[in-house]
Order: structure tokens, then C-alpha cells, then sequence
């Protein structure tokens, strides 16, 4: 592990929804314990079974519904071109600018998949005053999977981050540049997104 712990400090902009965010981040740090524990083979745990994990729909509420909706569904027709194009692509061509970034938010179940995948252990999510929240977590590797899962947790319950103790500053929030009229020509010709060569024929 690093020798400390990290933290997202936010802006507390909907204080009447600040328990149920804190509702769902301690289920999700208890959950995330068990899956800890049952790796630690020194413990002798009882073989982790996610068929007994919480429902986790029951944790939003109707503005986190909302939130969470607020994405391009993988199934429809521009989510396929989107998955087509990604494996068209180079694995080195796919983060080198914004083409696949997404407008929207995150869908619940890819959050709730990549908090469980961080390579982080969840500390805590406290006030820090009426107005400040703090969600502390404890990496355990670099890289550990990066902030953004952590991020979009707590704005999806109308939160606003103010600083990254990981980034040292404001978080790094990547613009969406998805142009779903070029990923269609593209997969149509069989070809992955090479940056700067898109508007050659």
C-alpha cells in the first residue's frame, strides 16, 4: 500500500441528500471489505459469493435514477457503433484525445463494477462541515484505477467535487469529443480512429 490515504473533498450542494450518498458508500465499503477479506487467504475467509450482494438499485434516489440514465445505452445502435469503433481501434490510438469520451454519465452498473475493481480500499465519507463533504480512500498501487468512479459517485447524488488530493488540485475531468457521425463512416469502412486522420477520405 502507499504510506496515506487520499481524498476527494466536495461541496455539499444538496445537504438533503447527503445521507442517502452516505448510505450507499458504507454498503459499498462493507461489500468491498468482504471481497477484500475473501482474497486474504492468511484469514481463512469464507469464498466471497456476489449472489449475496445488496440490490443496489435500492440505494438511488429518483434524482440518482435519473442521473445514472443519463448515458448512451450500450445496446442501442450508437452503443454498438461505440464498442465496433473501440476494437477497430489501436489500444494506443484510443486514449490519445477524446474521441471516446462520452457525453452523459456513467450507468450505475459500471460504476458499481469499477468501484469494486479499484485497486483501493474505501475509508470513509464524512462531513468535514455543514457545507463540506470529505470520502477518503486508501490505494494500494500505482496506478490504482484512477478517482473518476469515486467522483461520479458522489455527483450523482447532486455533490460537487472541489479537489483531488490525487491530482493535487481540482479533478481532472476529461470533455466528451464522441462524434457519432465520423464512428459510423469509420466502422462502415472497416476502420479504427487513428486521431488527426478522420476527415481523409
Amino acid at each position: 500500500m502507499l504510506d496515506s490515504t487520499f481524498y476527494l473533498e466536495f461541496e455539499i450542494t444538496a445537504s438533503e441528500r447527503f445521507n442517502a450518498l452516505q448510505r450507499l458508500f458504507f454498503a459499498l465499503k462493507a461489500e468491498k471489505d468482504k471481497i477484500l477479506k475473501s482474497w486474504d487467504l492468511a484469514e481463512k475467509a469464507e469464498q466471497y459469493d456476489p449472489a449475496n450482494e445488496p440490490n443496489w438499485i435500492d440505494f438511488l434516489d429518483e434524482k440518482a435514477i435519473i442521473w445514472f440514465n443519463d448515458h448512451i445505452d450500450p445496446d442501442s445502435a450508437e452503443g454498438i457503433t461505440f464498442q465496433k469503433l473501440w476494437h477497430l481501434t489501436e489500444p494506443e490510438n484510443r486514449g490519445t484525445d477524446n474521441m471516446f469520451v462520452l457525453p452523459g454519465n456513467w450507468d450505475y452498473e459500471s460504476l458499481i463494477d469499477s468501484l469494486f475493481n479499484g485497486e483501493y480500499a474505501l475509508i470513509d465519507l464524512t462531513c468535514k462541515s455543514a457545507t463540506q463533504g470529505e470520502l477518503f480512500y486508501d490505494p494500494w498501487a500505482i496506478p490504482f484505477g484512477g478517482t473518476e468512479a469515486l467522483v461520479e459517485l458522489i455527483e450523482s447524488f447532486g455533490q460537487t467535487v472541489t479537489f483531488d488530493s490525487w491530482h493535487e488540485g481540482p479533478h481532472r475531468r476529461d470533455v466528451a469529443g464522441w462524434d457519432y457521425e465520423l464512428a459510423r463512416k469509420l466502422v462502415a469502412k472497416g476502420k479504427g480512429y487513428v486521431p488527426d486522420q478522420n476527415n481523409k477520405d
